[in-house]
């Protein structure tokens, strides 16, 4: 019987979740939320023009290359949050909502094991070696919100059936595909399940699982953009340039030391499957192999990986545990079981939320000079410009009154822009086509890049500024 005291004080998967919050929120985890990349700038700032303009973006109002180009209002919901966060405290708002949904997937995660019945060593071990696997895609974006609701999605398949399944795969659904674009995966972890139905005959199962997919494709049209927002997703995973150009569609560089987390899930999963050898339905088998094989595809899709695989090898692993860590998993169970912490939870949530947490850019990764030397001389700066792709987004929030020729909305910019600046600036033969074809003014772009070099060549284009980070080049009239 768990003492009173211990009644107050969180589950273990809460513990579990307070404790990542407060590591997100520390002062190296904010700053790599949101400034490993620009594109949470971005996502703030297609948001922050959603509020201020009050309704949804239909058309480009942020580059002069696609400049009133019609775009797909995807995401939306993500990015009113992200900015309505911004709003009430910067840089850290969104550090908040993107630790606070990790945090909470995580914490569900090892729930999730538990409530399976799994031992609380292997539970509590694969939750911890799943946040480390999974970190690496660890950013303030729309994305997080799909390790969330895929959490969500699997675990419904996992514990429900029938009409209850049904309700709820075509609920998730709905508020699925108006967060992001992963939505689709649901749709590959529910056709694993129905194919594993097929194969182990199970045609009760493969009849629900069938009305599931017919009640949650049609709440994936249940958004402002309807079935050309599905297009949309599906010409952009088709297009083998784009997708191949991306960093985050590439596989992963296992001499990185952030694949270390990573390459330790594989092995445990190999010699799981190997020295374990678990019974496995065919719906797990077939789970497994293929999310294997979209991980080790597209680095992105690591974090889902180990988010469906977790439940199959805890249920793996469980039985082979030792008797005596089984009796004492047992009574820290029914101690964490009791407990009624939500409010302890709540309460540093709250402290976090209302203590202000200044995060700044680092010098040494973006063009905070330069953009200061920008703004402190606008009438050097009246023509278009052309940026540096990964800077876009950093571009939009900082110098909004300047529209950007590139940023992350890869898909707004399709290949023809895309294709001409790779070409720009990898100095390939006609790389100065792209100046002329887009009226380019001005230049900014990181010192070490090459097309500094080309640029001081050309008598028409002067250095007008020079940092550690960044050179701005300007176009003689």
């Amino acid at each position: 019987m768990a003492k009173p005291l211990h009644r107050l004080l969180p589950t273990l998967p809460q513990w579990f979740g307070l404790l990542l919050l407060l590591t997100l929120t520390s002062a190296a985890w904010r700053t790599a939320l949101v400034a490993s990349d620009g594109d949470a700038c971005m996502h703030w700032r297609v948001g922050e023009w959603m509020l201020e303009n009050r309704q949804l973006i239909q058309h480009d109002d942020f580059s002069h290359s696609r400049q009133g180009t019609p775009i797909i209002s995807k995401e939306w919901l993500a990015q009113l949050i992200f900015a309505g966060a911004g709003r009430l405290a910067g840089f850290y708002g969104l550090v908040l909502v993107a630790a606070s949904v990790i945090a909470l997937t995580f914490a569900l995660l090892f729930r999730q094991l538990l409530r399976a019945g799994n031992n609380l060593l292997v539970a509590g071990g694969l939750t911890v070696l799943a946040t480390w696997a999974a970190c690496s895609h660890w950013l303030a974006r729309p994305h997080v919100f799909s390790f969330l609701m895929m959490v969500l999605w699997h675990d419904a398949l996992l514990r429900l059936q029938g009409r209850r399944l049904i309700l709820t795969l075509g609920l998730l659904t709905g508020l699925w595909v108006n967060l992001h674009g992963g939505f689709l995966a649901g749709f590959l972890v529910l056709g694993a399940y129905w194919l594993g139905a097929v194969l182990e005959r199970d045609w009760t199962k493969f009849r629900y699982l069938t009305l599931a997919g017919v009640v949650s494709g049609a709440a994936s049209f249940i958004n402002p953009s309807g079935y050309r927002l599905h297009l949309n997703n599906l010409e952009f995973l088709q297009s083998k340039f784009l997708t191949g150009w991306l960093a985050e569609y590439a596989s992963t560089d296992f001499h990185s030391a952030g694949a270390l987390g990573f390459t330790i899930w594989l092995a445990v999963i190999f010699f799981t499957l190997v020295l374990v050898r678990p019974k496995l339905s065919a719906s797990s088998g077939v789970l497994l192999l293929s999310w294997i094989y979209f991980a080790l595809y597209a680095g992105r899709n690591v974090p889902l990986l180990v988010l469906l695989s977790a439940p199959v090898l805890a249920g793996a692993l469980t039985p082979v545990v030792p008797e005596r860590w089984r009796a004492l998993s047992q009574r820290v169970l029914a101690v964490s079981e009791a407990g009624h912490g939500w409010w302890l939870v709540a309460a540093v949530g709250v402290a976090l939320a209302v203590t202000p947490h200044p995060i700044s850019f680092p010098k040494e990764n973006w063009p905070v000079e330069a953009v200061q030397y920008i703004r402190d001389h606008p009438h050097q700066f009246t023509g278009k410009m052309f940026n540096q792709y990964m800077w876009g987004g950093y571009l939009l929030k900082e110098l909004p009154e300047h529209k950007t020729f590139v940023d992350g909305r890869t898909d707004v910019f399709g290949e023809e822009l895309i294709k001409d600046f790779s070409v720009t600036t990898g100095l390939l033969p006609g790389w100065t086509n792209s100046f002329v074809k887009y009226d380019i003014g001005w230049v900014l772009m990181p010192q070490d890049h090459r097309l500094n070099l080309a640029l001081a060549k050309l008598p028409e284009w002067s250095c007008v500024h020079s940092d550690a980070t960044a050179m701005v080049w300007s176009k003689t009239p």
